[in-house]
């Protein structure tokens, strides 16, 4: 009878531990939860819980439920590597905005819009397209152009910058610009030489190169103009080149201006504002 008495009692305490196991991390579908709740979807973790997160759900320590990743850091997370976290919301046409309380979100189908209540009302979310870039700059500082080189154009002022300050800019020191986003951008350029003798049969080439636009787009376009013509002979003046492009770019894509002659000796940019300009626009 003692025997048994001590099976009985020994067995207790083994499901007692073994729930109190339990209630400290449940996983469901993984022998490895990371969180006290942990859901492994798709049964693909293995024997490490983070390894394909994309596909799981869980709640954190702090109350935190994330779908996608294991660590949310926020009340509801859905910020998952495989940037697939949007939430559906639903349309509601009957409930009072004082009945959903303030800072309830619907989506309203009469108007296809978004819109919260403060409680008392329905208020559409504004709908604020994002700044296109617009970039107009100008050079009047002088600039070696060496003999049959290409160069890329420094040294730019601003005038018109929208998104000034943010990640995809114009660099007016370097001359180059950052798309900010996907998109097409409208680009001009033009640029002049200052005086001097020009031989037969010479040539200026204004370009514009858009790097790491892939393969879907022209990388390069190019203007060349003759100077001073096939039959004449030398002359002095100036010269100039202008070019004109669209570019279907990708966001951190950039875009360089860049100038090649054959005039046989260097020439500066010639130190005039008005002669030597960009823009850009995003379409």
């Amino acid at each position: 009878m003692k025997k048994k008495f001590i099976i009985y009692r020994l067995s207790a305490y083994i499901l007692f531990f073994y729930t109190g196991n339990l209630t400290a991390q449940t996983g469901v579908l993984t022998l490895d939860p990371a969180n006290p709740f942990h859901v492994d979807a798709a049964k693909d973790n293995g024997s490490t819980s983070t390894t394909k997160a994309t596909n799981d759900v869980v709640v954190s320590s702090a109350g935190n439920f994330g779908v996608g990743v294991v660590a949310p850091v926020t009340k509801v997370d859905l910020r998952s590597s495989d940037q697939k976290g949007i939430i559906g919301i639903g349309a509601n046409a009957s409930q009072a905005a004082s009945a959903a309380g303030g800072g309830a979100i619907r989506y309203n189908t009469a108007t296809a819009l978004l819109e919260y209540s403060d409680g008392e009302q329905w208020i559409p979310l504004v709908i604020t397209a994002p700044a296109k870039a617009l970039v107009n700059a100008y050079k009047s500082s002088s600039q070696s152009i060496s003999n049959n080189t290409v160069t890329i154009i420094t040294g730019w002022t601003e005038t018109a910058d929208t998104i000034i300050g943010n990640s995809g800019d114009f660099n007016a020191s370097s001359g180059i610009f950052t798309a900010p986003r996907d998109g097409f951008y409208l680009v001009s350029f033009s640029i002049t030489l200052a005086t001097g003798t020009i031989p037969n049969n010479t040539f200026i080439e204004t370009a514009i190169e858009a790097i790491g636009s892939g393969s879907d787009n022209i990388p390069v376009f190019k203007t060349v103009n003759s100077y001073p013509a096939f039959q004449a002979g030398s002359v002095s003046n100036y010269i100039s080149g202008n070019c004109n492009a669209i570019f279907n770019l990708k966001a951190t894509n950039t875009i360089r201006f860049t100038v090649k002659h054959n005039i046989s000796s260097g020439r500066n940019v010639l130190n005039n504002g008005a002669l030597n300009n960009i823009s850009i626009s995003e379409l």
